[in-house]
């Protein structure tokens, strides 16, 4: 997204500190929530890569364990290569820790006073992305009471995993299958 000629997520907080007005702003921060996720995105990645090999790895070992020594044997006289892991959508759900910056912290909340008071009527608001922001700041009730005052569609699939991490008091931005 542009924003008055910013397309370098680096010159949003230039953006923020010389917003023309507070909707400017609003759609500046917003950018910038999501740029300053970006550190947490790529560690997440390499965080799930390496537990996806761990468990490549650990299939071939229990596979290998299942061949008798005839097999064992054939198997490497003929090179050949262990058949791929079955994919398994019973794997546990992990993720590296998260501690949101200052900066983070700072952006968020001006953001979230910015959501808050920039709409006169309660429906013009955006429960989900006020749920989300206290979440990540770790403000829990803030997170549960804004969410229950999401009316648009109860069974999204955003509602249901934004409840999930509030009940598990998960503060880290995730991603997930809709």
């Amino acid at each position: 997204m542009e924003i008055g000629g910013i397309t370098n997520p680096a010159d949003l907080p230039e953006a923020i500190r010389t917003a023309s007005s507070a909707m400017v702003e609003l759609v500046a921060r917003r950018d910038y929530w999501r740029h300053l996720n970006d550190e947490y995105r790529t560690l997440y990645r390499a965080h799930r890569d390496a537990k996806e090999a761990e468990a490549d790895t650990r299939w071939v070992v229990e596979w290998r364990a299942t061949l008798t020594p005839w097999q064992r044997l054939m198997q490497r006289l003929k090179k050949t290569q262990p058949p791929p892991s079955p994919v398994t959508f019973n794997r546990p759900f992990t993720i590296p820790p998260y501690t949101p910056t200052t900066e983070q912290l700072d952006n968020m909340k001006r953001l979230l006073t910015h959501i808050l008071a920039g709409s006169a009527e309660d429906t013009r608001i955006d429960w989900l992305e006020v749920a989300e922001l206290y979440r990540e700041q770790g403000l829990f009730q803030e997170a549960q009471d804004a969410l229950s005052r999401y009316v648009d569609d109860h069974s999204s699939v955003t509602a249901k995993v934004l409840a999930e991490q509030i009940a598990k008091r998960a503060s880290a931005p995730i991603r997930y299958r809709m």
